[in-house]
């Protein structure tokens, strides 16, 4: 979502919002459109240019009431892997991971979700840990494509989540417009489509989900990678 996918090194800078957690609401869920376990599968392009994969993952925890939302993306020779665990009825994240491989070295950082955010990062430059103090009502940044499948979408409708970007050590409140329906067509196949428009500051970025039962994210634009849905699996 909203980070850079390659970072020489990590600076854990807290970006203070003012009201933050006064104004914070929890984003309203319709329901569940995956079952107890999904793999959905892009191409990566940027400008028409077929660059890269990514692979995103859903599994419902047989233990506890909570979701594993993993991620793997890989462009030339660098690798991103994310996960996050959140709970199955509010979707808020208890903990998640980053770690990217390149050639400028790896980059390895873990959070958990209590009374505070606890970020510890392991760079080339040593370890770095950090304590945010969050909202009442907040996301984790790279479940963030995931949950968002569970709102209940209508054009027109806009709300506010507060995003927690563990790349950055950052929470920043992400405005959310469904500006329009329109056909996609992507390798995966054609759908009828709501197109969300997240601005957060100057920058804004679209997503388009299936208008259908299965909220299927088909394609997603970040300003300078364009993700297309490719392979959908239900089934291990």
């Amino acid at each position: 979502m909203f980070k850079k996918f390659l970072m020489p090194v990590i600076i854990f800078t807290l970006f203070i919002l003012a009201g933050c957690s006064q104004n914070a609401k929890p984003m309203e869920i319709d329901r569940i459109p995956w079952g107890d376990y999904q793999r959905l599968t892009y191409d990566i392009f940027e400008n028409d240019k077929l660059i890269g994969t990514a692979e995103f993952t859903i599994e419902k925890s047989q233990s506890t009431n909570t979701y594993e939302m993993s991620s793997i993306t890989k462009i030339d020779s660098t690798q991103l892997n994310t996960g996050t665990t959140v709970k199955s009825d509010t979707l808020m994240p208890v903990s998640s991971y980053y770690n990217v491989m390149s050639a400028q070295g790896d980059i390895k950082i873990e959070t958990a979700y209590k009374d505070k955010w606890n970020i510890k990062a392991k760079t080339s430059k040593g370890e770095q840990n950090l304590t945010v103090k969050l909202p009442k009502y907040y996301y984790d940044n790279d479940s963030l494509l995931m949950i968002m499948r569970a709102y209940p979408f209508k054009v027109g409708a806009k709300f506010t989540i507060y995003d927690a970007i563990a790349s950055t050590a950052q929470i920043a409140p992400i405005t959310n417009k469904v500006v329009s329906k329109e056909k996609v067509i992507v390798p995966y196949g054609e759908a009828e489509c709501f197109k969300v428009e997240l601005k957060a500051g100057p920058s804004k970025q679209y997503i388009w989900y299936s208008d259908d039962e299965n909220r299927l994210l088909y394609q997603y634009d970040n300003g300078k990678l364009v993700y297309k849905l490719k392979k959908v699996e239900n089934n291990k």
